[in-house]
């Protein structure tokens, strides 16, 4: 026969009561799947937060006017779109003065069409003068990219080696990059050469077309010299270039307001998730209170057969703590059950800035999780052991 102690009994108990503890059990799951995933996604969403500030280097972005949507959509999201520059107004920034350093970029929307491997958003760099793509490509490929090569997005379904086709011309894949949480994972990178030849097949395809190819570009990053106003420098530059069908725009502007939004999407979830941890712990004290009142016959045995207030503490402790510990652990397989097998998924239809995990970061989130939803059978009943009886921690422990 197994020994009557504590913990066994409270076993027994709990087989006994299959209903009742299979609801205090999902409703600690229910808790545990939450805390996990909010957790998970508010790490996910910071780190892409973080990424996509870091990789947008540029002051100012120098865009036609009526495309800063547009823009944002190719940079933030990776939405195909293709717009270009005025010739006039390239000469004009061109003679700017005030700006440190600029960079031209040219975007190409593929097709969903036997021309293409897939509709993507093509993006073309000037290696020689870049300060915003390069930097971040150059420890993904030795050296510079030559005509015909192509780096794609982490959510591009190509490897080193493939070909990819755009309009009926064949690129070979030389890396991939990883994880950006913007834009740029579902995008196609190629130097000016190779992306200029690929705007005429565009041309040719659409019946599009712009007065000089070997100049087109679509954007015109820039810096602005050290010991300028940026605000000013912008509000002046803007003023100069409005006639020449330019719109002047702060990457701050448009990050700044993704990153209010996703800051109050984040505050919530967190109230959300504080709101029903406290729910969980008073449902549960009351749960467990109304238990309690039902048991005193049962105590009263207890306490005939020699049981102390302290054994008995501990006892109704250990029984909310191993009840706990089924529905934490039940939250955990439901989460990796439902969540782990999709995570592609979720990347591919998350349409804010968003960088899962590595695998070290995710298991400490998940037993941060199980521990919070775990305290919450313990915390719950204090309020019932203390209603048993004058009761000290060290009886509880010991048994007395």
């Amino acid at each position: 026969m197994r020994r009557l102690n504590a913990f066994n009994i409270s076993l027994q108990n709990l087989r006994r009561r299959p209903f009742r503890s299979f609801c205090i059990a999902s409703f600690v799951a229910l808790l545990s799947f939450v805390l996990i995933t909010g957790s998970l996604l508010t790490f996910s969403l910071r780190k892409g937060m973080s990424s996509m500030s870091d990789r947008l280097g540029a002051d100012l972005i120098l865009a036609p006017i009526g495309y800063q949507h547009s823009a944002e959509g190719v940079l933030l999201r990776g939405e195909p779109s293709a717009f270009y520059l005025d010739m006039e107004a390239l000469d004009k920034i061109s003679g700017v003065k005030g700006f440190s350093r600029t960079s031209p970029q040219l975007f190409i929307a593929t097709m969903d069409s036997s021309h293409c491997s897939f509709p993507v958003q093509l993006i073309g760099y000037e290696p020689n003068t870049d300060f915003v793509i390069a930097p971040w490509l150059l420890g993904e490929v030795p050296g510079i990219l030559a005509f015909g090569e192509v780096i794609v997005g982490s959510q591009i379904d190509a490897t080193a080696g493939d070909k990819l086709m755009f309009f009926s011309s064949e690129y070979r894949v030389v890396a991939r990059l990883e994880k950006t949480g913007m834009g740029f994972d579902t995008s196609v990178f190629f130097n000016m050469e190779t992306a200029r030849a690929a705007l005429k097949e565009y041309f040719y395809y659409t019946g599009e077309d712009v007065r000089d190819v070997e100049r087109a570009a679509s954007i015109i990053t820039a810096d602005i010299d050290e010991g300028l106003d940026p605000v000013a420098f912008t509000r002046e530059i803007h003023d100069a270039l409005r006639l020449s069908g330019v719109d002047v725009i702060r990457p701050q502007d448009f990050i700044g307001e993704l990153s209010r939004n996703l800051n109050l999407l984040m505050s919530v979830i967190f109230t959300l998730t504080a709101i029903l941890w406290l729910l969980a712990v008073g449902v549960l004290t009351v749960l467990f209170t109304v238990i309690l009142n039902e048991r005193k016959g049962e105590f009263r045995i207890y306490r005939v057969l020699g049981a102390t207030v302290g054994w008995i503490a501990r006892f109704v402790l250990l029984e909310a703590a191993l009840v706990s510990l089924f529905g934490a652990l039940a939250g955990v397989f439901a989460f990796c059950l439902l969540i782990l097998p999709f995570r592609a998924l979720i990347d591919l239809g998350m349409i804010l800035p968003y960088i899962q995990p590595r695998a070290g970061t995710a298991a400490l989130l998940i037993a941060a999780g199980f521990f919070m939803s775990f305290l919450v059978g313990p915390l719950a009943s204090l309020y019932s052991v203390l209603r048993i009886g004058p009761v000290s921690a060290a009886s509880v422990w010991d048994g007395e």
